[in-house]
C-alpha cells in the first residue's frame, strides 16, 4: 500500500515537553487512524537529541534547524516555487534534504504551541512564517495544530500573517481569545475551534508503573504535595522588569513548606546536555532547589524526563502552581487544581474552557505577597475548582480530539486527489 506521509514542524521530542506531549498526542492518533500505511517526517530543531528519544519506527528524523530553514530552505524554495519549470531545476534542489522531505509529503502539520504574536518579535514571527511557506512553496499544504496567536498590532506580525494565514488549509485555534484575534485581522474560513492537541496525549503505562513505585518508597508523596512547575521562559520575562524570578519561587517553596506542604519542582522544558535556557528549566530549577531552606520537604530530579513522566507526577500532587503551558494542561487533563503565572493569553484562553481564568497571575506583578494571597484565595476555592474540572473535562477532551479529525479530512482529500 502507497504510503501516507506527513510531516510535522516547529515540534521536538527533546527540550520543551509540551511540544513532546503534542507530537505524541499527534502521531498516536494518526497512527491509529491510518496503521502501517502512515510514515511521519519529523522536522526537528533537534535532530541528534531527537533521534535518542524516538518511541515509534515509523518516524523519520529529518533535521531543520532554524538558521538551516531561514537561510537554505526558504531561498531554495523560493527557486523551486519561481524557476521550477526550468529542465533538471526541481531535482537539482530536491538534494537539500528538507526540501526533498517537503516535496515527498501529503500534509505538513505546523504543531508550534504559539506563533504570530506581537511580543515574539521580528525573529519568532519570521521563524514562523517561513516554518508554513517553505512547504508551501514546493507545493505541500499546511495545517496548524491547535496553538495560540495573535494580538496582531505590531504592522510586521500583522502583515506576515494577513500575507500568510489565508493560506493555510486549516487553522486549529486554541481557544476563543485566538479565534477572536483572527477574525480581527478577518481570518475566518480556515478557522476551527479546537482545544490544544496535548490534553489527548494517552498516558503511559510503565511511566504510571514507575512513578508509583517512586512514591511508594519515598515518604515525601503524600495527600498535600504541590507541583511548583518553573520557567526559564517567564524568568527571563522577570528579568527585562526587574523582578526576581528565582528568588520569589525560593521564598514561594520556603512558604508553601512552612505551611505543611512538600513541593516537588518540575522542568516541563529540559535538555540534559545543554547549559542554555532555551527550552532548557534545568539551571533555574537548579537555583531553586539550592535556595529551598528545607530540602526534606523538597523534591527535584535534575534530568530530562518524557511528556508522559511528567504528567505521571503531576497527577500525585494536590495542586499545581504552574509557570509553563503544556503542565498546565497535564494538571487540567488530571484534573489537578492549577494556579498559573503566566505571560500570555495561551494561558487564559484554556483556562476560560474550565471556567477557571481568574487563578492566573500575570508574570508582570510578580511578588511574594501577591503570590501568597492568590494561593489563599484558590486554596479557599479548592472544591468548587475541583467540581468545575469534572464538569468540563469531557468537553474539553472531545475539541482536543477535533484537531485529527479534521486534519484526517484534509488529508483524506489530498490523498483521493493523488
Amino acid at each position: 500500500m502507497k504510503k501516507i506521509v506527513v510531516a510535522i514542524t516547529a515540534a521536538s521530542y527533546s527540550g520543551n515537553k509540551g511540544a513532546a506531549a503534542m507530537l505524541q498526542s499527534s502521531i498516536v492518533q494518526l497512527h491509529k487512524k491510518y496503521g502501517e500505511q502512515l510514515k511521519i517526517n519529523l522536522m526537528s530543531v533537534y535532530p541528534e537529541e531527537d533521534k535518542e528519544q524516538l518511541p515509534h519506527k515509523f518516524i523519520d528524523i529529518v533535521s531543520c534547524k532554524p538558521e538551516q530553514l531561514l537561510f537554505i530552505a526558504f531561498p531554495l524554495a523560493i527557486l523551486y516555487k519561481g524557476l521550477g519549470w526550468i529542465p533538471g531545476m526541481r531535482a537539482l534542489l530536491k538534494k537539500n534534504k528538507i526540501i526533498k522531505a517537503y516535496t515527498e509529503t501529503d500534509l505538513v502539520v505546523d504543531e508550534a504551541g504559539i506563533s504570530f504574536v506581537d511580543s515574539r518579535g521580528f525573529v519568532m514571527n519570521t521563524y514562523a512564517f517561513v516554518c508554513a511557506a517553505v512547504p508551501m512553496l514546493v507545493g505541500t499544504p499546511v495545517v496548524k495544530y491547535s496553538q495560540a496567536m495573535g494580538t496582531f498590532k505590531n504592522p510586521y506580525n500583522r502583515f506576515l500573517a494577513k500575507w500568510i494565514l489565508p493560506k493555510i488549509s486549516l487553522i486549529c485555534a486554541r481557544g476563543q481569545g485566538t479565534y477572536d484575534n483572527l477574525a480581527g485581522i478577518g481570518i475566518t474560513k480556515n478557522v476551527k475551534l479546537c482545544a490544544d492537541g496535548a490534553f489527548t496525549m494517552e498516558d503511559s503505562e510503565s511511566w504510571n508503573q514507575a512513578v508509583d513505585e517512586v512514591c511508594r518508597k519515598d515518604s515525601f508523596y503524600n495527600e498535600n504535595v504541590i507541583g511548583l512547575s518553573i520557567s526559564s521562559v517567564v524568568e527571563k520575562k522577570c528579568d527585562k522588569l526587574n523582578i526576581d524570578y528565582k528568588n520569589n519561587m525560593i521564598q514561594l517553596v520556603n512558604y508553601l513548606n512552612e505551611q505543611g506542604y512538600p513541593v516537588l519542582l518540575i522542568a516541563n522544558a529540559a535538555r540534559i546536555h545543554s547549559q542554555k535556557p532555551r527550552n532548557n528549566d534545568l539551571m533555574v530549577g537548579d537555583e531553586i532547589y539550592a535556595g529551598a531552606a528545607n530540602k526534606e520537604m523538597v523534591r527535584w530530579y535534575h534530568k530530562e524526563m518524557d511528556a508522559e513522566e511528567i504528567r505521571a507526577y503531576i497527577a500525585k500532587c494536590r495542586f499545581l502552581i504552574a509557570s509553563r503551558f503544556h503542565a498546565m494542561i497535564g494538571a487540567l487533563e488530571k484534573q489537578v487544581p492549577v494556579l498559573l503565572i503566566g505571560w500570555s493569553h495561551k494561558y487564559q484562553e484554556v483556562l476560560d474552557m474550565f471556567h477557571l481564568g481568574q487563578y492566573a497571575i500575570d508574570f508582570s506583578k510578580l511578588d511574594l505577597d501577591l503570590l501568597k494571597e492568590e494561593f489563599a484565595k484558590f486554596v479557599k476555592d479548592e472544591n468548587e475548582i475541583r467540581e468545575k474540572l469534572e464538569t468540563y473535562h469531557q468537553e474539553v477532551m472531545d475539541s482536543s480530539a477535533l484537531n485529527i479529525k479534521y486534519i484526517s479530512e484534509i488529508l483524506d482529500e489530498k490523498i483521493k486527489k493523488n
